[in-house]
């Protein structure tokens, strides 16, 4: 199984997660409509469903898995904007 850690800053909305995976991963960030990243449940990712369905920021720590995309949660904010992007920044 390989591995990829770095930093990153993702926009989407906080959803439940439904997988296969350990019961302990509830949450997840979509991104694009499309891109699960599941939350690790850390002190910070368990705050994280105070923004249920909500679109936000997040600075994050990725580890890419065989198994998909889990992020730590650094620092989050509310994206008041949610998909309003324009060309310079899709």
């Amino acid at each position: 199984m390989s591995s990829e850690f770095y930093s990153d800053t993702i926009y989407g909305q906080v959803v439940p997660f439904d997988g296969d995976l350990d019961d302990k991963f509830q949450l997840a960030i979509m991104v694009d409509g499309e891109e699960e990243f599941i939350v690790e449940p850390d002190i910070n990712g368990r705050n994280l469903h105070e923004f249920m369905d909500q679109w936000i920021k997040a600075q994050v720590l990725v580890n890419e898995t065989d198994e998909g995309f889990f992020v730590k949660i650094r620092e989050v904010s509310v994206d008041e904007g949610g998909w309003e992007y324009d060309d310079d920044n899709w």
